[in-house]
């Protein structure tokens, strides 16, 4: 008897520019923004969202907002369906994302940091530090659209404070004066510029690794 292959797990990649792949192979999204942003709203949800929450998210008082969020996920199910699987899911009114068997980086990450990383080595927090491509959904801004601009800001916020403890932990289990715990630091202040503690450590770093004259510059610049 010939055994069916189950299909290649789907990857949601929402830090940094939005992709989704199937496997290792990308899948080719639609352009308009609106259907991108749609599919990290549900990713992110935690609960059914309703077409009128959608509609006022999305869309600033267009002729017919739920003609345009009809037409946004049919667009949607192209990509996410797979055959016998409706990823993208309606109960009456109410909208949700199955993402069972899903890799959504967001939500990786959400859990570790909810769980604490404690108990994490070197190696685990390197893979969750490479999560982090860039902003989430860098690039996905959206004019005219306050309430959808207003939660893209806070989740921002929201990660990059999870990528500087991310980056803060990993600098702390590296060895001392290394140059990757002093990378780790710098990348912590490319994102927190005016972190007191950042500048702390990278100078303990740049002192423990003998590079006293770089720690003494770094100091002075900061005194400016």
């Amino acid at each position: 008897m010939e055994s069916r292959l189950e299909p290649a797990a789907l990857r949601l990649q929402l830090l940094g520019p939005l992709q989704v792949s199937r496997g290792a192979h990308p899948l080719a999204l639609p352009s308009s923004r609106k259907v991108r942003a749609l599919a990290a709203y549900l990713a992110m949800a935690t609960h059914e969202v309703s077409r009128g929450h959608l509609c006022e998210l999305l869309w600033d008082l267009p002729n017919d907002p739920r003609g345009e969020l009809r037409w946004c996920l049919s667009k949607l199910r192209a990509v996410l369906d797979e055959p016998g699987h409706a990823r993208v899911q309606a109960n009456g009114d109410a909208l949700r994302l199955d993402l069972t068997g899903c890799e959504v980086d967001v939500l990786q990450v959400s859990h570790t940091l909810q769980s604490g990383m404690a108990s994490l080595d070197a190696g685990a927090l390197r893979a969750l530090a490479a999560l982090f491509r860039g902003d989430f959904l860098q690039g996905l801004e959206i004019p005219r659209s306050a309430a959808y601009s207003a939660w893209l800001t806070a989740q921002r916020r929201r990660f990059r404070a999870g990528q500087v403890a991310v980056l803060e932990r990993l600098a702390l289990v590296l060895p001392a004066g290394s140059g990757e715990a002093i990378a780790c630091i710098e990348a912590w202040l490319r994102l927190a510029p005016f972190d007191v503690r950042a500048h702390e450590r990278l100078f303990e770093a740049l002192a423990e690794g003998g590079r006293l004259r770089e720690g003494d510059e770094h100091l002075a610049a900061t005194a400016r």
